[in-house]
C-alpha cells in the first residue's frame, strides 16, 4: 500500500518485489480503454457511479448450477448409456446389455445425486458468504456533478466526502519466486486522507493484470470526466449478447435477446446447427433462465 507522503499522477514509486504507479490525483488519461472486467461497479446513473459492490457474471451463476447437474447426467445417465452400449458391442445381447444399464444406473444414480449436490453447496458456500458481507458494506460512491467522492469505511457510520481532484489512485505490480517459478501479481487501489483527522485510508483488490487495472480506473476516471454515461459503456456485452433489442444489464429479458440473435445468426449461416445445438443444450443444462 502506498505511504503516508503525498502523491501525484505518473509517480512511480519503488518497493523490494515490485513498483506502484500512481494515476491520481489530477488523473490524467492513460490510452487504455475504460472497461470494468471485474464487475467492480454495480450502478452507473447521470448523476452517480457506484464502485465496489458490483453484479456477479451470469456465466458464474450458470456454472455454480450447471456443473453439478452435469455431473450428475454424467454419472446418472452418460455411464448407464455407455454400459448399456457395452454390452451390446461385447455380445451380451438385449437382456444383458439391459442388465448392465440398471445396475450402472442404480450405482451411478445415488453418486451423481450425491456427488453433484456436494458441488453445488461446495460452490454456492462462498457466494452465501459473500453475499452475507457485501449486505454490510456500503460502495464507495462517485458523484461527478458535485465532483466528489464518498466513501464509508468500514467500522464508520458517517460518510467521508473527498473532492475527486483531491482522490488518489495507483496500482500495484510486483513478484515473487515459488517452487513452481515466478509469480506475478496486480492490483488496483484507491485511497484518501481524511479531511478533518489526517487518517489515511485504501480501498485495494487484486487483478489479473497491470492492463486490467488501469482499464478499471479509465472506467471511473471517464465516467467523471463526461466520456461514459452508462454501465454497458464501460461493460460490454460479449458478441454472443449482441443485438439491436439487447438490454443492458445481464437477465431473464437479455437472455432472450441473446437467444434471438443466436436464431439470427443461424439463419444467416454465421453459425452452423452444432453450434446452435450446444448453445441450447448448455443453457438448458443450467437452468435456462434461473
Amino acid at each position: 500500500s502506498p505511504d503516508h507522503k503525498r502523491h501525484h499522477a505518473g509517480e512511480v514509486e519503488p518497493f523490494p518485489s515490485g513498483r506502484i504507479t500512481y494515476l491520481a490525483p489530477k488523473p490524467l488519461p492513460t490510452g487504455l480503454p475504460p472497461v470494468d472486467h471485474g464487475h467492480a461497479v454495480g450502478t452507473v446513473t447521470d448523476h452517480y457511479l457506484d464502485f465496489g459492490v458490483g453484479n456477479s457474471f451470469a456465466f458464474s451463476w450458470q456454472m455454480a448450477l450447471g456443473g453439478p447437474f452435469a455431473c450428475f447426467l454424467l454419472s446418472a445417465v452418460v455411464g448407464p448409456a455407455i454400459a448399456f452400449l457395452g454390452g451390446l458391442h461385447f455380445g451380451y445381447g438385449w437382456d444383458g446389455a439391459v442388465e448392465a444399464f440398471k445396475g450402472a444406473f442404480s450405482l451411478g444414480f445415488w453418486i451423481g445425486l450425491w456427488g453433484g449436490l456436494g458441488a453445488f453447496l461446495t460452490l454456492m458456500w462462498p457466494r452465501w458468504q459473500m453475499y452475507g458481507r457485501t449486505e454490510k458494506i456500503a460502495p464507495t460512491r462517485f458523484n461527478r456533478q458535485r465532483r466528489e467522492v464518498c466513501f464509508v469505511p468500514e467500522g464508520h457510520s458517517e460518510p467521508i466526502f473527498i473532492p475527486w481532484e483531491e482522490l488518489e489512485a495507483w496500482v500495484i505490480e510486483s513478484q515473487g519466486a515459488t517452487e513452481y517459478g515466478v509469480h506475478r501479481q496486480y492490483g488496483f487501489g484507491i485511497g484518501f486522507r481524511h479531511p478533518e483527522t489526517g487518517e489515511r485510508f485504501n480501498l485495494e483488490f487484486p487483478t489479473h493484470g497491470l492492463p486490467l487495472s488501469i482499464s478499471t480506473w479509465e472506467a471511473l476516471r471517464a465516467y467523471m470526466e463526461y466520456e461514459v454515461h452508462s454501465l454497458e459503456d464501460i461493460q460490454p456485452n460479449g458478441e454472443l449478447m449482441t443485438g439491436d433489442d439487447a438490454p443492458n444489464e445481464e437477465g431473464v429479458a437479455f437472455f432472450h435477446a441473446a437467444r434471438r440473435n443466436v436464431r439470427r445468426r443461424r439463419k444467416a449461416g454465421e453459425v452452423g446447427w452444432i453450434y446452435t445445438f450446444f448453445w441450447y443444450l448448455y443453457h438448458v443444462m443450467t437452468f435456462w433462465t434461473l
